[in-house]
């Protein structure tokens, strides 16, 4: 005989008092990460802001010094102090002076000290090095400097990781707050910045590649204005995507006639049925809805009117406790109603409802 496999029936997930699927340390441990990462990213886009970007006409080299808090041009930090060798001043004695010289002489001696102090001194070829085919000034290793390019991108990226941090925040805090948060929604939380610092460099390149009018040479890029469309692309990813996927359209776009048959949709959820036990007032029922994509969209479920809260979606099912009230007891059945967002019309379903047992004969 074959063997009978039975189903043990999941237990409900667990909800605090507020209706929310997450423990009390889980909130704490998910809000200091936040804050950690938020001040993190905000804190190493401080520590690696070049102290200025080279003009279009300047003759300089395109590396900086890669030292946190100290990020600087290379041409910047030349001290022409350091290339110069020592040159001891003659100190006047006037005491030693003839006081019997006239007052001319004593002061073309003096001039000509002065002159012998403030010749240029030679330079010290060994304090050069030749960097970007330009002989500059460096005592650092070539290991520690950084391409302004590289910087930029490392910028461009950590921004829009700030930036969806800030979403973040904003949306955990809300969810919290209203009760409604879910723990399907916790990989979206950790997925979520990292997926931003990419979009943000991809759209780095769509300026940088002139798609924008945008020129492609680094030292005309406003970083500021770099910065903030990087901040606002990692802050409203949704909205930059789409914008992406506009100029994507332009640039490719193809003739509908010409497109692939049998191509593949999102399409809107699809309701099939629902399973349900008999209701029997004052007692809790499991009602679980079935079909496609459910947990897509938003759908709007009533039974007699009475909208359901905080049904559990699950991309097949939507499951949720009823509880049929005094008033209605006395119905053969009650109307549930399911309707998504895009759908034209809402699917009805007829919920049974226990009879109450005839009274025996002689009672």
């Amino acid at each position: 005989m074959a063997e009978m496999k039975t189903t043990v029936p999941q237990p409900p997930p667990y909800k605090d008092n507020d209706g929310n699927e997450i423990t009390s340390t889980g909130k704490w441990l998910a809000g200091l990460l936040i804050i950690f990462f938020t001040f993190f990213s905000a804190i190493y886009l401080i520590a690696h802001w070049p102290d200025r970007i080279p003009g279009p006409k300047d003759n300089t080299t395109s590396l900086y010094i890669n030292k946190w808090f100290h990020v600087r041009l290379v041409d910047s930090i030349i001290d022409t102090a350091h290339l110069q060798k020592q040159v001891v001043n003659t100190v006047i004695d006037t005491a030693k002076v003839d006081r019997t010289k006239t007052d001319t002489a004593a002061t073309k001696a003096a001039t000509d000290v002065v002159k012998v102090a403030s010749l240029p001194a030679t330079t010290d070829d060994s304090l050069f090095i030749r960097l970007d085919g330009r002989k500059v000034y460096y005592k650092g290793s070539e290991d520690d400097l950084i391409h302004i390019n590289t910087l930029l991108l490392l910028l461009v990226g950590v921004a829009g990781f700030l930036g969806n941090m800030i979403h973040i925040s904003t949306s955990f805090t809300t969810f919290i707050g209203a009760g409604k948060f879910r723990k399907s929604w916790v990989l979206w939380y950790v997925v979520k910045p990292f997926t931003a610092a990419a979009l943000a460099i991809a759209i780095y390149f769509v300026f940088r590649g002139g798609f924008l009018n945008m020129s492609d040479d680094s030292s005309n890029i406003n970083i500021y204005g770099l910065m903030t469309i990087s901040l606002l692309s990692g802050l409203f990813t949704d909205r930059a995507t789409l914008k992406l996927k506009e100029i994507f359209d332009v640039l490719f776009r193809t003739n509908p006639k010409e497109e692939r048959p049998d191509q593949l949709t999102n399409g809107a959820p699809k309701i099939t049925g629902v399973t349900a036990d008999p209701l029997e007032a004052g007692k809790p029922a499991l009602i679980t809805l079935t079909g496609e994509k459910l947990n897509e969209g938003n759908i709007s479920i009533t039974i007699e009117n009475t909208p359901v809260d905080n049904p559990e979606r699950k991309p097949d099912s939507i499951s949720f406790n009823y509880t049929l009230p005094d008033a209605l007891k006395d119905k053969e059945s009650v109307t549930l109603s399911a309707k998504p967002d895009n759908a034209a019309n809402a699917r009805t379903f007829q919920l049974k409802i226990k009879q109450a047992a005839p009274p025996a004969e002689g009672e």
